[in-house]
């Protein structure tokens, strides 16, 4: 493995600084950059090759040069400068985003379809000219510089960036492709259930997977043996770039740049994780608050608790820096960096192992699809998540909150969804034949399934039934559609009336009164049961119900809210025993909405219905992120604890971590890693009880015998 995939504490600077002032970059210095990275205790340095402006820093034969890097070069002098430091190089390349080209071939730029209603919009707006993916010639001028950059250089990783569809484009090159292969013009209208439409979106999948893919290949070809990976944060967006999570596929790492709040940076970690490559994946942030802040960085303790979040993922992690457009560097940002990496320094050599996750959360890229109001094409923008990704986040948060270890898993790990105790298939509409045969085979052969909302109800080409593809799990039928804003489900057992207390019903959705009407339809299932399947919950609808009420037809029941009124006889929460198996199905994404009562009942449903008995687990305060691993090789096993909070309180918090000893092992011993200093234990039958305080991270060590040892 090389250098660069060794590293964990990872830099980047952010060099996309036009050229047509003299003064840009005038000041950069590939030493002083250097001796900032040794500052701040770097071993990885991710090296800017060719920025979004088309604009490289090295003598590259083909395409644009900086004018700062005419007679120097950059690339090559701070390449051997690092590696003379000790610092692991890998090499930064932008694709799509190239000004340089838009200006000196626009004939090969993406032509979107919002331009037939004036609308000449691309992701990120119009400081940036995209390229279009389909044309020859384009893809040849980027093999023809990947070639040169690798032949010049001789670099172990690449790093490709924004691989990703920046408009629907309509340019003559994809219209040509599209009919080519399939006998088809570019549809207009977006319509999930179309054949048409899904064939078309189906297209630009293939077609931006497959550029990525032969640009990786050209990369292997000049440098067999090289590390190459694409930046997978624009397959957690919506399905209008088109990258795809399961496109991770390619890579021989997984990397990729996120932005978001702490739940966001743990999905990606376990995202990241369930991709299961040899080389550690890595997460990236910038060190301001996001890529539009230049100057506002974030709080040591920030900065800090995104650090460790990766070390208890066992990840590599590299915070993103941006040069002035002077060229010049703040000293005192790479000081905070080393007081971070300083931190978290001592914990790396104690990582790694199989991690401890009983729970998987399924995440479709084909249920990434809503465009809320949107039925034409020229009318799509780019936009932000689905119903679907919500779902998703929604289960991550009651799960991290839970202290209960999960893995996020794709069409990927289709054949291995026999590892988890519980698969959550959080409202994914979208579902292609092979992911549904996977999902049957799981419950049959004795898994455990929870699956909420509209799951299953399209396949990926865009057919239909008008029933869940997965009813025989679900065990009931779809036979509506909620038209209404807000309904409640009712509880029918003592442990779901426990879990939603103090209140008798669990409210799903919400009025929202604006000029243009209540707010978006709930859209959720309305189902039967069928036989043999038992309802855990019913349905109960507000006064006046589907009506969001008025004062002149008399059909609300409170003027502000629309509280529970008809308890009907509709199920809304069913379980189906299948095979060995058995199905949990709720007709409301409970886990979506987040509210202490939504989270008992989700977590209450994998526990005392689905039968989920964690090997790790834990009892505390809500902030704190649990992650184990198991490191036979070592005899142990490693659990980190995080409290993921925004500013820090100085207080810790008393955690019982709770471990189930593998069978034939007994505990030895328990010890804080940092200090070295013994945890209190207590062992019960074959479950070890340790109470630990959490300021901000602490790591312990399960030391494993085989001969029983009193706690």
């Amino acid at each position: 493995m090389n250098a660069y995939l060794r590293s964990r504490r990872r830099l980047l600077l952010d060099m996309h600084i036009p050229d047509w002032d003299e003064r840009f970059l005038s000041d950069y210095e590939p030493t002083e950059l250097v001796r900032l990275y040794r500052l701040a205790g770097a071993d990885g340095a991710l090296l800017y090759c060719k920025s979004h402006l088309g604009l490289n820093y090295w003598p590259t034969p083909v395409g644009g040069i900086h004018r700062a890097a005419h007679e120097r070069d950059f690339v090559g002098e701070a390449k051997a400068a690092l590696e003379e430091a000790g610092i692991a190089v890998a090499a930064y390349h932008s694709v799509i985003f190239d000004n340089w080209a838009a200006e000196a071939h626009p004939d090969w730029r993406i032509i979107p379809a919002s331009r037939a209603v004036g609308k000449e919009w691309t992701v990120l707006g119009h400081r940036y000219g995209t390229m279009c993916p389909n044309h020859p010639e384009y893809v040849d001028y980027e093999k023809a510089q990947i070639t040169a950059l690798l032949e010049r250089y001789g670099f172990e990783t690449l790093w490709l960036d924004m691989a990703f569809w920046t408009a629907v484009c309509v340019c003559e090159a994809c219209a040509t492709r599209f009919h080519a292969e399939h006998g088809m013009d570019i549809p207009k209208v977006i319509d999930w259930g179309d054949t048409a439409w899904c064939t078309f979106q189906s297209a630009r999948e293939r077609w931006i997977s497959g550029f990525a893919a032969d640009l990786m290949e050209t990369a292997r070809r000049v440098r067999p043996g090289i590390a190459v990976t694409h930046n997978l944060a624009p397959g957690l967006r919506g399905w209008f770039q088109t990258q795809r999570a399961q496109d991770a596929g390619l890579d021989d790492f997984a990397a990729g740049d996120l932005y978001g709040g702490f739940d966001e940076q743990v999905f990606v970690l376990e995202l990241m994780r369930g991709f299961r490559r040899p080389a550690l994946p890595e997460f990236m942030t910038t060190r301001t608050r996001d890529l539009f802040n230049h100057s506002s960085t974030k709080t040591q303790h920030e900065m800090l608790t995104q650090a460790f979040a990766a070390v208890a993922a066992d990840s590599a992690f590299l915070f993103i820096d941006a040069v002035e457009p002077s060229g010049r560097l703040n000293e005192k940002v790479y000081e905070r960096i080393g007081r971070v990496f300083g931190a978290t320094r001592p914990f790396e050599a104690e990582t790694g192992g199989s991690a401890i996750a009983d729970v998987a959360i399924y995440y479709s890229d084909d249920s990434r699809i809503e465009e809320p109001g949107v039925d034409l094409v020229a009318d799509a923008v780019p936009g932000g998540g689905s119903r679907h990704q919500d779902a998703v986040m929604g289960a991550v948060r009651a799960l991290r909150r839970g202290h209960i270890p999960f893995s996020v898993v794709t069409r990927l790990d289709n054949g291995r969804l026999g590892e988890f105790s519980v698969i959550v298939l959080p409202d994914a509409r979208r579902l292609s034949s092979e992911d549904v045969q996977a999902l049957r085979a799981y419950v049959r052969g004795g898994g455990r399934l929870y699956a909420s909302g509209r799951s299953s109800l399209l396949l990926s080409d865009g057919s239909t039934s008008g029933d869940f593809a997965l009813a025989d799990l679900f065990g009931c039928h779809k036979t509506g559609t909620e038209e209404g804003v807000m309904v409640y489900l009712r509880p029918e057992t003592p442990g779901l009336v426990a879990a939603m207390e103090p209140e008798p019903y669990l409210p799903v959705g919400q009025r929202r009164p604006l000029p243009t009407g209540p707010g978006a339809p709930l859209g959720l299932p309305r189902i039967s049961a069928a036989e043999g399947a038992r309802v855990l919950a019913r349905l109960t609808l507000p006064f006046g119900y589907p009506s969001d009420g008025s004062m002149t037809a008399r059909d609300f029941a409170s003027i502000h809210s629309s509280p529970p009124w008809d308890d009907t006889a509709h199920p809304a929460i069913v379980m189906n025993d299948v095979g060995a198996g058995r199905a949990l199905y709720s007709s409301a994404p409970i886990e979506s909405i987040d509210s202490p009562a939504h989270e008992a009942t989700f977590l209450h449903l994998l526990a005392d219905e689905l039968g989920l008995d964690p090997r790790l687990s834990a009892a505390g305060h809500p902030d704190v992120w649990v992650t184990g691993f198991e490191q036979p090789d070592r005899g142990r096993i490693v659990v980190s604890a995080l409290r993921l909070a925004g500013d820090a309180s100085g207080v810790p918090v008393p955690m019982a971590v709770r471990i189930r000893v593998p069978e034939g092992s007994a505990v030895a011993a328990v010890r804080d890693v940092g200090s070295g200093e013994p945890f209190p234990w207590r062992v019960g039958g074959d479950i070890v009880t340790v109470g630990m305080a959490v300021d901000i991270f602490d790591m312990m060590a399960v030391e494993l015998t085989t001969t029983p040892v009193e706690g």
